[in-house]
């Protein structure tokens, strides 16, 4: 290789080094946007369960009638994967994940509805065989984050109303500071409703309870759709975290890559560059050597 297109090897190298170097800085940036979401929607999500608590503590409070158990699990699966790539097997490890939850649960993939948040879970999922209810595009704003757990469970309810759903399962990726990323589970619908007897038995933290001035089943109806609605909202948070993690893991491996291919370029450059200057010089000696040749010749 000449000593040009090594030159430009370099160059485009390092332009491709300086855009490792951004994306990794950007992900970097984002996930501790997330992990400060994530944080505040889980204190949120506290506040809901204590208004739960007193609403469960107060006399005007009945827990719903017992539902009688299905004879068949029709399940609807929420994954949480990306839109964009250099994230590793993020995808098709949440993927296979929930495929994986269905088939030992004993349901079939094709009875099972599917809701994906990210393209690219989109497509795994259908490679799965799995039978798609909706798609959605995952945004990278925080402020996005509510409208898509808010249009999610209008989706919910759709299915539980046309397909029959009585089960809804979500998954995700969660990384927490010095832990590996992992893959949660949560379920959504039903709620348990042994926890309305736990709430009921759990002591209040002081004297007084809190009152409650609208009917008990409306404030139910609101917590449950407001429990929902924070539950996926984390979820998705999350997700973005570990999406931004593993790309900014990928980049660190990338950056070191790079480095490693431009230290045995510019080796190579400086060699053959000494290379070229070696010759350079035996051309100017021998060429002085000639003429001081010649010139002795002339004297003679």
């Amino acid at each position: 290789m000449s000593m040009e297109s090594l030159q430009r090897r370099i160059k485009t190298t390092q332009d491709l080094r300086d855009i490792v170097s951004t994306m990794k800085s950007l992900s970097s940036v984002s996930i501790l946007q997330y992990e400060q979401a994530g944080t505040a929607l889980e204190q949120y999500l506290n506040n809901i369960l204590d208004a739960f608590h007193a609403l469960v503590k107060t006399d005007s409070f009945s827990p719903p009638p017992p539902r009688p158990k299905p004879k068949h699990i029709k399940t609807l699966a929420i994954v949480i994967g990306s839109d964009n790539g250099l994230v590793g097997k993020f995808n098709k490890e949440i993927v296979n994940k929930a495929t994986e939850v269905i088939e030992n649960d004993g349901e079939m993939l094709k009875d099972t509805l599917f809701l994906t948040i990210g393209k690219r879970a989109a497509v795994m999922a259908e490679q799965k065989g799995a039978s798609l209810f909706a798609k959605y595009a995952i945004s990278n704003s925080v402020k996005v984050v509510n409208s898509i757990a808010g249009t999610v469970i209008i989706r919910i309810e759709e299915a539980m109303r046309l397909h029959k759903v009585n089960r809804v399962l979500v998954f995700y990726h969660k990384r927490e500071t010095g832990k590996p990323m992992r893959i949660e589970q949560i379920k959504l619908i039903p709620f348990p409703e042994k926890a309305y007897t736990h709430l009921s038995q759990k002591p209040w933290p002081t004297n007084n309870i809190p009152m409650v001035t609208i009917p008990a089943q409306e404030m139910l109806s609101t917590l449950m759709r407001e429990y929902l609605m924070i539950l996926l909202s984390s979820a998705l948070t999350f997700s973005l975290a570990a999406e931004h993690h593993a790309r900014m893991i990928n980049m660190q491996n990338a950056e070191k890559n790079i480095d490693e291919t431009l230290e045995q370029m510019n080796q190579e450059y400086q060699q053959k560059r000494q290379e070229a200057i070696t010759e350079e010089l035996i051309d100017v000696v021998s060429g002085s050597e000639a003429i001081t040749i010649q010139k002795a010749k002339k004297k003679k």
